[in-house]
C-alpha cells in the first residue's frame, strides 16, 4: 500500500514543480550585458522594426515615418509610448527626438527599467524647455525630480534634443544634449520634489547630477510621448543607441 501511495504521490509532486518552474519562468527575462562601451542596440527606425511595439487604436498611435519612430497623442492626459523587445539592466541610452505638432507644453523622452505599465522610470523633456524625472512602482508613481526649466533644452517645434540616460546599478546620470541635467532631489524621502522657477532653489533639497534609486534593477526600455490639457502631440525619435556604460 505504500508503495501504490508512493507511486501516486510521485506525479503529484513532480505536477506542482512544474508549475513552480512555469510561473517563475514567465518572469525571467534575458537581460543583455556586454563589456564596456560595447553597442547592445541600434535603432534608425528606417527598417527592421520587429523589435519595437508599433499600434494605433485612433487615439494613441506608434507608427514608422520617414526613417522615424513617430507617437501620436489624440487624446488628453495621455502617454503613449513604444517599447524595444530586450531587457537591460546597466546600460548608456542615447535618442534624438523633436515635435513635429501639437502644444508646447507637451512631454516627450525615454522610458527604462520598465517591467510593465505600474513599473518604470521616465525620463521626459519638453518643447518650451523642462525636464522631469519620474517613477512607478507597482502603479504608485512619484516625482523624483519635478518639472525644471533649462536652457539645455532647445525649445519649439521641429527643435531636436538628444536625450541621454546611463543606468549603473542604482545610479542614474540624465543629459540633455550633452549637458547634465541637474535634479532636485529632496533630503526627505518621502518629500515632494519642489522647485522654485524664479529663484532656481531647489526648495527642501539639493540639486543632484546623480540619482541613487535601487527601486526597479531590470526592464524594457522605449521611447514615449505626452499631452496635458491639449490633445495633438506628435513627436519623432530616431538614432537609439544603447551602448554597456562605461566606468567614469
Amino acid at each position: 500500500m505504500r508503495r501504490f501511495f508512493f507511486l501516486i504521490l510521485l506525479p503529484v509532486v513532480w505536477l506542482v514543480g512544474v508549475i513552480a518552474l512555469g510561473r517563475a519562468a514567465a518572469g525571467w527575462h534575458y537581460v543583455e550585458s556586454a563589456p564596456p562601451g560595447e553597442v547592445m542596440l541600434v535603432a534608425a527606425f528606417d527598417g527592421l522594426l520587429d523589435d519595437w511595439e508599433l499600434y494605433d487604436d485612433g487615439q494613441l498611435a506608434a507608427s514608422a515615418e520617414n526613417g522615424a519612430l513617430r507617437l501620436s497623442v489624440n487624446a488628453f492626459q495621455s502617454l503613449p509610448y513604444s517599447l524595444a523587445r530586450p531587457y537591460f539592466a546597466d546600460f548608456d541610452l542615447r535618442v534624438t527626438a523633436w515635435a513635429v505638432e501639437g502644444p508646447l507644453n507637451n512631454g516627450f523622452g525615454v522610458m527604462f527599467r520598465m517591467l510593465d505599465r505600474d513599473n518604470f522610470y521616465q525620463f521626459l523633456t519638453s518643447s518650451d524647455g523642462y525636464y522631469q524625472v519620474l517613477r512607478s512602482v507597482d502603479g504608485d508613481e512619484k516625482i523624483i525630480s519635478i518639472w525644471i526649466p533649462s536652457e539645455i533644452v532647445n525649445q519649439g517645434m521641429d527643435a531636436t534634443n538628444d536625450l541621454r540616460v546611463v543606468a549603473q546599478s542604482n545610479s542614474f546620470r540624465f543629459y540633455v544634449n550633452g549637458q547634465p541635467a541637474l535634479l532636485c532631489i529632496p533630503d526627505d524621502p518621502t518629500a515632494e520634489s519642489t522647485y522654485n522657477d524664479l529663484s532656481g532653489e531647489c526648495i527642501g533639497g539639493q540639486m543632484l547630477d546623480t540619482l541613487v534609486d535601487d527601486h526597479l534593477t531590470v526592464g524594457r526600455l522605449g521611447v514615449v510621448a505626452q499631452s496635458f490639457d491639449e490633445a495633438g502631440v506628435v513627436v519623432e525619435f530616431d538614432n537609439v543607441v544603447v551602448t554597456a556604460p562605461q566606468s567614469e
